[in-house]
């Protein structure tokens, strides 16, 4: 194997509707459903070398220095082992190598970076897994051919929910393979991209925030409630994800208009937080404290991202309030994230060997 060095960097993202039910097979409970996201640049970062050597050696590390190194792929109990840190992206290579074996001896190391806070809920882990299958895919030839997007997606999917023992959504993985600002209709055998026009993308990034709480959520813990209880016919839950898919309907069609009413978009995203709130159980006492600090400053929406039960907020407030809310909130101290939209999505770079 040549020797090789370069970077893949994935965005994270924030979801503005219709969460939950990128979920299979929860959208199929209510026939198409829309989950609508914005990719921003806090990003997974991962890099890589790879050059020739007497043995198979596989490390790992990151951005604080824990790390693992490993020369068969097949780790099996050896898992047990891993620094939690670094336990995830440490099983994602174990299960690609054991899945793409490479026949040449090589020494490779991977060293990882995640802007996005630990449990922010804006995607960090599957962000950082698709950027990971992106770059490992380099060393063998895969993900390179049309259609690739979603045949990574599918592997991203089950890497990470054999990790968890859980189902998973997609919407991060497409959110970080994508970019920009995207709708993803999910429907019977398919998923669909539909994308707005980049003057509604950048008139949402002049009016968005995104606020971390400083709680960490567990978003495959939150999401397998919602699921057992949706598939076990909880009537509550049920009417939740209904509203939840109705919202994200009308605000899909509100930002296809050709003149946004954002006051309606920031009206449909507190509804759709509301609604997760009241019938789905994933609000917290801190989360509750911020939305209303929030609402008392009169923002035109405010929505936590992902699962819920901490992580960030998306907030919309009028492009001339944007750096007072900002400085409000931080003397509240609510972590203001630095967060723009990323039109780009997982993207790989060649570095000088």
């Amino acid at each position: 194997m040549d020797h090789l060095k370069f970077k893949v960097s994935a965005p994270t993202r924030a979801d503005l509707a219709g969460g939950t039910l990128d979920l299979w097979p929860l959208y199929c409970l209510f026939g198409a459903s829309k989950t609508i996201n914005v990719s921003i640049d806090l990003k997974a970062i991962c890099t890589f070398e790879c050059r020739p050597h007497s043995t198979q050696l596989i490390e790992v590390e990151n951005a604080l220095g824990i790390s693992f190194a490993f020369t068969d792929p097949h780790l099996g109990v050896l898992l047990d082992s891993v620094p939690r840190e670094i336990k995830f992206p440490v099983t994602i290579l174990s299960r690609f190598f054991s899945q793409n074996l490479i026949k040449e001896n090589f020494h490779l190391k991977v060293k990882l970076e995640t802007q996005a806070p630990v449990g922010s809920g804006l995607g960090g882990s599957s962000t950082l897994c698709v950027a990971l299958s992106k770059g490992l895919g380099y060393l063998v030839g895969k993900f390179n051919h049309e259609g690739w997007h979603w045949n990574l997606m599918e592997w991203a999917r089950d890497v990470e929910a054999e990790y968890l023992k859980t189902p998973t959504g997609t919407q991060d993985y497409l959110g970080a393979l994508f970019g920009g600002l995207s709708c993803f209709s999910y429907e019977l055998g398919r998923v669909r991209r539909e994308t707005y026009s980049d003057h509604v993308m950048h008139e949402l990034d002049t009016r968005m925030l995104v606020l971390f709480s400083g709680e960490m959520h567990q978003s495959g813990l939150s999401n397998w409630e919602v699921y057992k209880k949706a598939i076990e016919g909880d009537t509550q839950v049920l009417s939740g994800l209904n509203a939840i898919r109705e919202i994200s309907n009308s605000l899909h069609g509100e930002l296809q208009k050709p003149h946004v009413n954002w006051k309606r978009v920031g009206i449909l995203l507190s509804d759709e937080w509301n609604t997760r709130k009241k019938t789905l159980g994933v609000h917290t006492e801190r989360l509750d404290q911020i939305v209303k600090f929030l609402t008392s400053k009169k923002v035109d929406g405010v929505k936590v991202c992902g699962a819920a039960q901490g992580g960030s907020l998306l907030v919309l407030v009028e492009p001339e309030k944007k750096q007072e809310l900002a400085q409000a909130c931080q003397n509240q101290g609510i972590q203001v994230l630095p967060a723009h939209i990323s039109a780009l999505g997982v993207d790989l770079e060649l570095l000088p060997a």
